[in-house]
């Protein structure tokens, strides 16, 4: 007796099997070219922060190599309609959290995720991108070059394999999943109605930090960010802000020793070390900690008081050493940098 179209249930079940076969053999040749992984929920390897969201994935596509899982990492989210103001910003923060050793998490998306990426590529640090469509190809299609840094220097992350086309529901999922690899979620520029949103609402539903730059009121792309801050998010200006929150408030590791017994940032020896070595040899241990901040960006006695933890009479102190050791100069009444390390 036939079956559908004219062949019996055992022809039918060896047709779906040949087909599905070849479908493997050429997904399995297609992931071994890109140097591509799959990561199931329950290996050594899948990431462990991802494990204790609600809504974890099953699997994952990886392309490069995950971040330590004990090193802090940051997301940096925002529009992809973004001014060359927003992405200046994104820049500066994503190599300043690079510069620490801190992971930088984003979506690979234009505007503020590629800025963010660039950032960190610029300060040599790791970045982890995030993509709503399949592994091993860049989308949007502009940010191909990019793809391959991040892919070199980091890694790329995936719920779906090749050829997977950018369909408008994988980015919520997406947005849950930059959440979830991150301590804390950075918003740089966001628009009333934005998925940028939607990873401040992930990230809130999984216990982390969220921390926005204001905008002026009267510009489009500032009108979610301005918003959130009034909702209670965490208005920074400086990264140093955004780690000292993360060490002080959430207990997180931000300063952790290395080999020769100084400290840099966030365990940034495992991935890079953001102190100079003849710098981490001449510094005393709360020298080490204000020169870390320092490095970040120039800040004012008051700023450094906040973010240290030290006291005032103290830091006076370690900045009156510093400065006769030739490390910073103060460069107005009351602020600090880092010396050019070419002068030393």
């Amino acid at each position: 007796m036939c079956g559908i179209g004219g062949l019996t249930g055992e022809a039918a079940r060896k047709l779906v099997s040949a087909r599905d076969a070849a479908f493997l053999d050429r997904l399995l040749t297609r992931l071994e070219k890109g140097g591509i992984r799959f990561l199931w929920h329950d290996s050594e390897e899948f990431p462990k922060r991802l494990r204790r969201i609600p809504d974890a994935p099953v699997g994952l596509f990886l392309q490069g190599r995950l971040p330590k899982a004990e090193i802090p990492a940051i997301a940096i989210v925002g529009t992809r309609q973004s001014t060359p103001y927003g992405e200046f910003v994104a820049r500066q923060f994503g190599q300043g959290f690079a510069d620490s050793g801190v992971p930088v998490v984003s979506g690979l998306a234009l505007g503020i995720d590629a800025a963010a990426h660039k950032g960190c590529l610029l300060g040599e640090g790791f970045p982890v991108a995030v993509l709503g469509s399949g592994i091993g190809t860049p989308y949007p299609r502009n940010n191909t070059v990019l793809y391959r840094n991040v892919t070199d220097r980091g890694c790329v992350i995936s719920e779906y394999g090749p050829g997977v086309p950018a369909l408008s529901h994988h980015f919520p999922n997406r947005n849950r999943l930059i959440a979830g690899l991150s301590d804390g979620v950075f918003v740089v520029e966001a628009k009333a109605k934005s998925g940028t949103l939607i990873t401040v609402d992930r990230a809130l539903e999984q216990g982390k930090g969220v921390y926005v730059i204001p905008g002026r009121v009267t510009d489009q792309n500032s009108i979610g960010c301005n918003q959130l801050i009034r909702e209670g998010a965490q208005l920074v200006t400086d990264p140093g802000e955004v780690l000292a929150d993360l060490s002080t408030q959430r207990g997180l590791p931000l300063l952790s020793e290395t080999e020769d017994g100084s400290y840099c940032f966030a365990g940034g020896s495992a991935e890079k070390s953001p102190c100079d070595k003849n710098t981490k040899k001449s510094l005393a241990s709360d020298e080490k900690i204000v020169y870390a901040f320092l490095r970040l960006s120039p800040k004012h006695f008051d700023q450094l008081v906040w973010e240290s933890g030290l006291t005032p009479s103290e830091l006076a102190d370690v900045l009156d050493s510093m400065e006769r050791k030739g490390f910073i100069e103060r460069i107005s009444a009351g602020c600090y940098s880092v010396k050019d390390t070419d002068t030393q």
